[in-house]
């Protein structure tokens, strides 16, 4: 049986403080039918936001501008940041509509990572771990047997009934809900900050703040390096989506299509990625400067996911909470609802570059095309020799259907070709401009 991942947390490393987000549960099936962007409508009442309506802001208690979410049933739990104010932790029971401290303003708690045990929630903190009995309203230090008092608890994760805890150095397991642990480290670097865990198949992955990522095929007890390829040694968060493992690093977002055995840089178009959850089947990204995005073909293509949160919104994290969707941003926090119902809609899905109309044509044409995903586009113009006459296009443009005119009369009557260019993607034809 393929071990089922509840719940994990991963640490965040960039510029700004020290967060976390969710990773991608493991084990999700890839939508494989016709790809068709999606709408969606959760069967909840009419006062309930869907995904056609957009995002609505929930009722964030204060100004803050770093948000990192992570979710136990029902609950959605918020840590803040900011310059003035510190860390802050907040829950929410009712999808937003209000938030609730969890501690006093000078908690010296400082969540890392969580996870639910049945009545209880244990949380990683920068000093060990911390229990909560009454969903998360109050949290009390665990000194469990195994682990050494005060380490950093930078990520925690269930993987069937064991429990696995990502520190410093390694990887520590429980079988007893966390009461005791031994260490499982053979193949970790002493130095390596372990922040996520988590199982896809019979492999468990491993991915650290600066010594990449690590496999296991036994359990856990043994790692090996799986690096090929990896531009970035710095993991952010590591996701799954059927077969293909996604690695979120300080440079960009890496793939890989063998089980972490290589890894080659996304070429989808999509840059600046801060987070990734998965769901329903679809890929949801949160961008540094763009907001949300959605792709339904394993990240091949995106579209932008914003309808409602302004723009250039920066998207720290990402959660999937009962049949909500929740996003921490630098605008608040964000919810909508999560995919259960697909219905199509107009935008293109293909890439595309279609035959200038007219043609021939004297002087001006139109050259049309369309794009699955925002991309940084290019459309030149060259005569028959390769040289380039114009460029008509240089820059980034949306998912969408796009014209532009070409205007000939300076140029002389003959054989004229065009290519669009938009990210790893080409197409090239010829049109006749008859003077």
């Amino acid at each position: 049986m393929s071990p089922v991942v509840w719940m994990a947390i991963v640490l965040l490393f960039g510029n700004g403080p020290v967060g976390f987000t969710p990773y991608a549960l493991a084990n999700v099936n890839v939508n494989t039918g016709t790809p068709s962007f999606t709408n969606v409508s959760a069967g909840k009442p009419s006062s309930t936001i869907q995904l056609d309506s957009g995002w609505i802001q929930t009722n964030w208690p204060a100004s803050n501008s770093y948000f990192s979410l992570y979710t136990n049933q029902d609950m959605v739990f918020a840590r803040t940041w900011d310059s003035l104010n510190g860390g802050g932790m907040f829950l929410t029971t009712d999808d937003g509509t209000s938030w609730s401290q969890i501690g006093s303003a000078d908690s010296s708690i400082d969540i890392l990572s969580i996870v639910a045990l049945n009545s209880q929630i244990l949380a990683g903190t920068w000093n060990g771990f911390y229990l909560s009995t009454d969903d998360g309203k109050t949290w009390n230090a665990a000194t469990p047997a195994g682990i050494p008092a005060d380490t950093p608890i930078w990520s925690v994760v269930t993987i069937d009934s064991t429990l696995f805890a990502g520190v410093t150095g390694g990887i520590y397991k429980s079988s007893d809900d966390g009461s005791s642990w031994t260490e499982a480290s053979s193949g970790i670097p002493v130095d390596a900050r372990i922040t996520s865990v988590f199982a896809n198949g019979n492999a468990i992955y491993a991915g650290s703040a600066g010594n990449g990522i690590f496999k296991s095929t036994d359990g856990g007890t043994n790692w090996t390096a799986i690096d090929s390829g990896l531009g970035d040694m710095h993991i952010s968060q590591l996701a799954v989506l059927g077969t293909r493992l996604f690695a979120v690093t300080l440079t960009g977002v890496f793939i890989s299509d063998n089980d972490g055995t290589s890894w080659a840089a996304d070429n989808s178009g999509l840059e600046n990625v801060n987070c990734f959850a998965v769901v329903n089947g679809r890929l949801l990204a949160g961008t540094d400067d763009d907001g949300v995005h959605l792709s339904i073909d394993s990240g091949a293509t995106w579209r932008s996911f914003n309808s409602g949160i302004p723009a250039n919104t920066r998207v720290w994290s990402l959660i999937e909470s009962g049949d909500n969707i929740f996003a921490g941003t630098s605008s608040g926090v964000w919810v909508t609802a999560s995919a259960t119902e697909v219905r199509e809609i107009s935008v293109p899905l293909t890439f595309t570059l279609n035959q200038n109309y007219p043609n021939p044509f004297n002087p001006s044409t139109t050259i049309s095309y369309e794009l699955s995903a925002k991309s940084f586009v290019s459309l030149k113009v060259y005569d028959v020799l390769g040289r380039e006459v114009v460029t008509l296009v240089d820059g980034r443009r949306e998912a969408g259907s796009h014209k532009v005119t070409f205007d000939g009369s300076r140029l002389s009557g003959g054989v004229y070709i065009y290519k669009l260019v938009a990210g790893s993607q080409s197409s090239t034809k010829k049109m006749i401009f008859m003077k």
